[in-house]
């Protein structure tokens, strides 16, 4: 299962530009990406306009990949 459909079945809240995926950071996202084989590229960042902090997983949204390849 990618990192994608783990944070869809477990009902979080994905953001996204491009390929990039955006998570919030809570309990349940800190044990998926620590779990995560490319977790070293995941990044923390603070977001001013929801007030929290969230985890930029590069090249994860699956939609936006599988569009680019005719999938």
């Amino acid at each position: 299962m990618t990192i994608y459909e783990q944070m869809k079945k477990a009902g979080v809240k994905i953001e996204h530009h491009e390929s990039d995926m955006y998570v919030p950071k809570n309990e349940v996202t800190d044990a998926i990406i620590a779990d995560y084989e490319f977790k070293d590229n995941c990044e923390e960042f603070y977001s001013d306009m929801s007030q929290e902090y969230w985890y930029d997983i590069p090249f994860a949204y699956d939609p936006y990949i599988e569009a680019k390849l005719g999938g």
